[in-house]
């Protein structure tokens, strides 16, 4: 029997559809964030700038299965992270070891965020929209902040002042739900 690190694999995709499409149906209702050009507040955002990072778990039976994806899309000078979702049975499913070792890494939405930010590093920060209690907790151990906004997290890349991050916060306010 495989540890999990070693049936876990975490990887960023231009575009995630192949695998993450049924996965992001079932988390939030809707049809898949396919990299398009897109506009926000009159800043143009190719496909390019839009990074999708899957989580695929192969089984001991040799299935593989997507477990985990997430978006981030690169807006001026930060990352825009949404859509996070974790296959909502596949805790139940893992065998008590294989539960614990996933649990000591901070399961599978904290590793998608690790590995992003090994990678995602040409910012100042990351912004995220947050409204779930059990999300928002692992958000703050992958080292996101609150902010005074009740959805609205912050994960600062590079050290700014204090005037500048304020700046950013209301830019991404202006935003709304991404």
């Amino acid at each position: 029997m495989a540890h999990f690190r070693d049936s876990l694999s975490v990887f960023r995709s231009q575009t995630a559809s192949e695998y993450a499409s049924a996965l992001f149906r079932e988390a939030f209702g809707s049809e898949f964030p396919i990299p398009v050009v897109y506009n926000i507040r009159n800043t143009i955002i190719p496909p390019e700038a839009w990074h999708q990072y899957v989580a695929l778990y192969s089984w001991d039976d040799g299935t593989v299965e997507c477990v985990g994806f997430c978006n981030w899309m690169k807006y001026k000078d930060v990352y825009l992270e949404g859509g996070m979702a974790v296959q909502n049975r596949f805790y139940r499913r893992l065998d008590k070891s294989k539960f614990a070792e996933c649990a000591a890494q901070g399961g599978i939405a904290q590793i998608m965020m690790e590995t992003a930010a090994k990678e995602l590093v040409d910012c100042v920060a990351w912004f995220g929209h947050c409204g779930d209690k059990r999300a928002l907790k692992v958000d703050l151990r992958a080292g996101y902040e609150q902010i005074d906004d009740p959805h609205l997290i912050v994960k600062w890349m590079q050290e700014i002042d204090e005037t500048t991050k304020r700046a950013w916060i209301e830019e991404i306010k202006q935003i709304g739900p991404f």
